[in-house]
């Protein structure tokens, strides 16, 4: 995450809380120093039952959303700095005009800073990749096919 100019009045340690599939989980802490480097991998992984058709999947993802959020250790219960929101097809399929990076589809996209946030919006550098698998049902137990 960078934010040319900007220095955190608070010095707690940050980290991201990522929301997507109904799943949460979150980096580990970093120092309060831009810019912010999170090297971590977080996998998010969901099943969804009854789903034969992949246009049904696509339809489903475009109703869920994905929520990154940039949260400080600032007592008693931390401090959300910065926000980024979208659909959760969008973020795990974005646009295929974006440049593709080392290890998969590198994108910056701008957070939507917070009111006790003071300075420009941060922007947030960041790889998706997605893996769909078919199943079939069988006597109860799911076998990958």
């Amino acid at each position: 995450i960078t934010c040319p100019g900007v220095q955190l009045k608070d010095k707690q340690e940050l980290y991201l809380s990522v929301f997507v599939l109904g799943q949460y989980n979150k980096t580990e802490c970093v120092p309060a120093v831009f810019p912010l480097f999170f090297q971590e991998r977080l996998v998010f992984e969901k099943e969804f039952a009854n789903i034969v058709d992949p246009g049904d999947l696509v339809k489903l993802l475009e109703f869920d959303t994905a929520v990154i959020e940039l949260i400080q250790l600032v007592p008693p219960v931390g401090k959300v700095l910065a926000t980024y929101e979208e659909n959760t097809r969008d973020f795990l399929f974005p646009d295929p005009k974006l440049t593709h990076g080392r290890r998969g589809l590198q994108r910056e996209v701008l957070m939507k800073r917070s009111l006790s946030f003071t300075g420009i919006a941060p922007k947030l550098r960041f790889s998706t990749t997605s893996l769909i698998s078919d199943s079939l049902l069988i006597l109860g137990r799911s076998h990958i096919q």
